[in-house]
């Protein structure tokens, strides 16, 4: 399994308890939601850490930070960055649009931003948050036992 595929997998194992009880809580789902303040600021700690070179995954801040990101992953260094206005997704996400300078690219470039949860805050790319609860990424299988093989001494 690939690096990337690792990163996914694990993005999605941490995340999917959280999405989980959003599902079931209904009325209590505000609980989940960062408020504005904290998704802007949690944002803004995740792009400071990575233009300040740390490495990605837990941002020491309060609340806690998670980022998922494949081209902070992948090693790309960013100079600068501009955070847009917020966008509420509609699904307990704030959403914000960040025009991020690349260092040894000319440019700017526009990318979109997933913040999502309280304590911790969760920080996706957008391409990463979609491929994250996108069913249909093909992920790769675990080859399924044949029916009828024994487990424990019982039949299944």
């Amino acid at each position: 399994m690939g690096t990337s595929m690792r990163f996914r997998c694990a993005g999605l194992v941490l995340l999917a308890p959280l999405l989980g009880l959003m599902a079931g809580c209904g009325a209590s789902h505000a609980r989940y939601v960062p408020t504005s303040g904290e998704a802007r600021s949690s944002l803004e700690a995740a792009l400071t850490a990575w233009r300040d070179g740390k490495a990605i995954g837990a941002i020491e801040a309060k609340p806690p930070v998670h980022v998922v990101d494949s081209a902070w992953q992948g090693g790309r260094q960013i100079e600068s960055f501009q955070i847009g206005d917020e966008e509420d997704g509609g699904d307990g996400t704030k959403q914000f649009v960040v025009k991020l300078t690349m260092k040894n690219a000319k440019g700017e470039q526009e990318v979109r931003y997933v913040v999502h949860g309280r304590d911790p805050v969760w920080v996706f790319s957008a391409e990463d948050y979609k491929h994250m609860l996108d069913m249909d990424n093909k992920p790769e299988t675990a080859p399924t036992s044949k029916a009828g093989t024994r487990r424990s001494g019982r039949a299944r």
